[in-house]
């Protein structure tokens, strides 16, 4: 008899129990924690949604409704009046980037056929923005993005009724109740995404997007439903993207780390702010650099925020928050897995860690300035549901013993009749000990010792070692005992008093392990009934992080605070370019003025590599930074708020794409010339350089004349280029509007040196040739080039350069000149001269 072999059995077989009933699991530990949980984690900490979109166009309005799967909302656009243009759309595919678009089946042709023009546009990162308009910035995978129902399925009444059957609304409200109640977020006036939800639904259900398991009763997790709008946005297309550097993607080095692929921030405008410390802090700070604003009274709140965070007696609340930050999770996923009943330890622990730093998060925020608008929203949205919700958790979860047995374990004292269950299991190791004993002393002789084990499903049996003589079934048979089976080469039976512990104890352990269940639901459903609150906790502490963040960034790089206003004006003093001041050091800050008194158009010339491009860069970054509420680089900066920011800065060609250099150039002016309004910024860079110099000269010409032209309604234009015949030549008309600037420089001892400041004027020559000597070409090669220009300039004919032979040639030809201007073509033989002049020179004997 071995009473510790009894309880490590009965505790191996509960072990097993369990890995029968979840996934497979890997040997390899971290910390305790299996490799499949810390997979799940990594996840959960990286942005990995879809987005389900549902289109309807009808009457010439335009309705939307999206599902993500990661945040599991559903977001309703309002009705807007869209045109056949399906500008608003573009807009709409460019922020979101659809996985999948449901339509009717009796949809409009032109929408359709928009967007199958736009899915048959792959996205290539190598080339992303090369089309104009949207359509590049349109992710898809194949041609089953569109996904077409029925017409009936997009019925009014019958989409109503399915938005009624959402979850969040009281069960117990009657139809009246409930139509009321789902007014209040959005009017049912707006038919269109009306129906565009009721088909996005229908479609959901049909797919059973997110959810795994095969029973009809379990639906696609909805947990919430609001409205968004894009009105008050900056409209950015990939091509401004990736031109100003905002975001670069650059292959991560744990690509090779457990299984996870995948690429981090490189050098850009996003890494270099990005210091956020929660991952739920890192998305919203990448949705605002997606989504820049011209919402005045949002970014005053968030500027308000970073500078309350900058000032220096402020550091410790700073240091505090940030460390806070830390501990917070998202919560999503995991409150997504307890809708479907599959949260995990790991889940628990993970919730409640985020929970209790909520509420350091809330009880700090409460001794702040009620003036700063983020503390004022913390204090209001971290109520009491935080503190109930901990307290449960605590109460409840015993996470110790949770994380030894890898299930969701109760704590003592919750349940009085779990608790007993639990003291009978702690006591059966003695008691199956103590039968064991006296069982082995009703057995024969011949039978060294016993055990008495617990199985689950199985019940009690006695264990008995076999001996060599039992070989048959035959031999197995004893008095009083019931041969069950042979395992490992151990008899297993059943007997009167094995029969009667099942019968009095039962199968205790599975009790245990469903009553703590059933607990665990009641505190999930808990739980669920605050998501709301958890959900506007969680956004509101992503939020707070990332003005950490933007604080964080304007202490390090010495940025200042702008100031945005509604004129139509940018004036910036002392402007660096955040990305170029952090490689080079020291950088030389420049000036920004533009408006209709001092002119909306700045034509800049000047050396190559003088910091043309730099400046233009630098001008637009600062502007797109003033929109997502950060601070600029700057000493002072007064932005009028702008609706769009086009650039013509970077080709990106592809053979893939079957467009030309040139016209890839031209497609991307022509988007500005089309959409640019009188609040937009313009940035181009020496457009016209990929085709014949007058014509790209002339057209580049024609695009300025064009803006120049509208007036009041001109965009502000920064513009770079070499064609200095524009200045000379005069070939813009005169208007105030227009400012020529250049890139200063000093020429000494044959040297060109930059300066890198930007003054008014325009510069004489690029000075390519100084460029190529630094850039080590021969010298030989320069000083032709230098040659052949200056020929150009006068007018002159350029020769080839003198060799022996060309010089030979040379004076063979002004012998043969010379003799046909004396001969006289009435009286001369005209044959004797062709054939002693002319003939022979052809033949190279003259």
């Amino acid at each position: 008899m071995n009473s510790t072999s009894v309880a490590e059995t009965s505790t191996f077989s509960t072990s097993n129990q369990h890995e029968s009933t979840e996934t497979e699991m890997e040997s390899d530990e971290i910390d305790g924690t299996s490799i499949n949980e810390v997979r799940r984690v990594i996840q959960d900490d990286t942005v990995n949604e879809q987005i389900y979109m549902s289109i309807l166009w009808h009457g010439g309005r335009l309705g939307m409704a999206y599902y993500d799967t990661e945040t599991t909302q559903i977001c309703m656009l309002l009705d807007v009046v869209e045109s056949d243009e399906f500008i608003f759309l573009k807009r709409i595919l460019a922020q979101y980037h659809p996985s999948c678009i449901v339509l009717s089946s009796k949809q409009d042709d032109r929408l359709v056929q928009t967007l199958k023009t736009l899915v048959s546009t792959r996205n290539d990162t190598a080339h992303a923005s090369v089309v104009a308009d949207f359509s590049t910035s349109f992710s898809v995978e194949d041609s089953n993005i569109l996904q077409f129902l029925p017409s009936i399925d997009f019925n009014p009444d019958i989409c109503k009724r399915r938005i009624l059957n959402l979850p969040g609304i009281p069960e117990h409200y009657t139809d009246t109740e409930r139509t009321l109640y789902f007014s209040s977020l959005i009017s049912f006036d707006n038919i269109s995404t009306i129906r565009a939800t009721g088909g996005l639904l229908k479609y959901l259900e049909k797919t059973r997007i997110g959810v795994e398991l095969e029973d009809p009763s379990v639906r696609v997790p909805v947990m919430d439903v609001r409205v968004i709008t894009l009105d008050d946005q900056v409209a950015l297309d990939d091509t401004a993207f990736s031109a100003l550097q905002i975001f670069h993607k650059e292959a991560h080095p744990s690509v090779y780390k457990i299984g996870q692929g995948g690429a981090k921030e490189g050098l850009s405008l996003f890494g270099l702010l990005n210091r956020c410390r929660s991952p739920i802090g890192s998305r919203k700070l990448r949705l605002w650099f997606l989504r820049p604003i011209r919402n005045l009274e949002v970014l005053k709140q968030r500027q308000d925020g970073v500078a309350f965070f900058v000032n220096p007696r402020n550091i410790e609340v700073f240091s505090t928050l940030t460390d806070c930050m830390k501990n917070v999770k998202n919560i999503t996923p995991v409150l997504k897995r307890m809708y479907q009943a599959q949260a995990t330890v790991i889940d628990w622990q993970a919730l409640y860690k985020t929970v209790y730093h909520a509420i350091y998060i809330g009880d700090i925020c409460r001794a702040q300035p009620q003036t700063i608008y983020i503390f004022k929203k913390i204090n209001e949205a971290f109520k009491d549901d935080l503190h109930r919700i901990a307290n449960l958790i605590n109460k409840i979860v015993d996470f110790e013993e949770s994380k030894a047995e890898g299930r969701f374990v109760v704590k003592p004292n919750v349940d009085a009749e779990l608790d007993d269950k639990k003291r009978t299991y702690n006591g059966l190791p003695d008691f199956m000990t103590k039968l064991a004993a006296e069982e082995l002393e009703r057995l024969s002789d011949d039978i060294p010792a016993c055990n008495v084990i617990y199985l689950p499903q199985l019940g009690y049996m006695l264990a008995i070692q076999r001996l060599d003589y039992m070989q048959t079934e035959e031999d197995f048979e004893m008095p009083g005992l019931e041969f069950v089976f042979l395992s490992n080469n151990v008899l297993h039976y059943k007997s009167a008093r094995t029969r009667e512990l099942d019968e009095v104890l039962g199968d205790t352990q599975c009790e245990i392990t469903d009553q703590e269940t059933a607990i665990m639901h009641k505190l999930q459903n808990a739980i669920l009934e605050s998501y709301r609150t958890l959900i506007e906790n969680q956004d509101l502490s992503a939020e707070l992080d990332c003005i950490l963040s933007l604080a964080a960034s304007a202490k390090e790089f010495n940025y200042v605070k702008p100031t945005v206003v509604d004129e139509d004006v940018i004036d910036i003093r002392g402007g660096r370019h955040p990305i170029q001041e952090v490689c080079c050091s020291p950088f030389v800050p420049n000036d920004t003025f533009s408006n209709e008194t001092y002119g909306k158009m700045k034509v800049l010339t000047g050396p190559n590599a003088s910091g043309k491009s730099v400046y233009l860069k630098q001008v637009a970054l600062i502007v797109y930074m003033a929109h997502i509420g950060s601070f600029v680089p700057a000493e002072s900066a007064v932005i009028g708020c702008v609706d769009r920011i086009f650039t013509r800065i970077r080709t990106m060609d592809s053979v893939s794409v079957g467009l030309s250099t040139f016209m890839i150039d031209v497609n991307q002016m022509s988007e500005a010339l089309r959409d640019a309004t009188q609040r937009s910024l313009v940035v181009v860079d020496e457009f016209g350089k990929g085709t014949e110099l007058v014509d790209g000269m002339a057209l580049l010409c024609a695009c300025l004349t064009y803006w120049i032209e509208n007036g009041k309604s001109c965009p502000h234009v920064f513009v770079s280029t070499h064609f200095h015949s524009i200045i000379h030549q005069q070939l813009l008309p005169e208007s105030p509007m227009v400012k020529f600037m250049t890139m200063d420089s000093l020429t000494e001892e044959g040297e060109l040196l930059f300066l890198y400041q930007l003054v008014e004027g325009h510069a004489r020559s690029s000075y390519a040739s100084h460029v190529a000597l630094q850039a080590g070409l021969p010298e030989e090669i320069v000083q032709r080039g230098v040659k052949v220009s200056e020929l150009l300039r006068q007018n002159r004919p350029v020769y080839a350069i003198d060799m022996v032979d060309t010089e030979t040639h040379f004076k063979r030809s002004q012998i043969i000149v010379k003799k046909f201007l004396d001969l006289d073509l009435e009286t001369d033989d005209l044959e004797s001269f062709l054939r002693d002049f002319v003939l022979p020179t052809s033949e190279g004997k003259l």
